[in-house]
């Protein structure tokens, strides 16, 4: 059984599985984050629905990355898997509408 629940007031998300045990244990182990790259340039972008003069951030600057951990399943001390994940985050910009309106 899969159970998810949206906790809208803390931003969080829970997911439960539930089910009979088979022994299997997993483990994440050597995570890594390397890599590590600058967010691009703050982006402005000529709004004009917004007053002149003002600005109004709608994207958040994220550095760029790779990750990586290692999965392992095991059962009586027998290894059933083992696998190296690996992503990679692409640097991000911030965006500013900036008012061209009327005043």
């Amino acid at each position: 059984l899969l159970t998810a629940t949206a906790d809208l007031k803390n931003l969080r998300l829970v997911i439960e599985l539930w089910g009979t045990s088979d022994g299997r244990v997993s483990t994440i182990s050597n995570h890594r984050v390397y890599d590590v790259t600058s967010p691009k340039a703050t982006v402005y972008q000529d709004d004009p629905s917004l007053p002149i003069g003002s600005t109004k951030q709608v994207d958040w600057s994220a550095p760029g990355t790779k990750t990586s951990f290692l999965y392992t399943v095991t059962r009586e001390n027998k290894t059933l898997q083992r696998t190296t994940f690996k992503t990679t985050y692409q640097p991000w910009a911030a965006v500013y509408l900036r008012g061209v309106g009327l005043q």
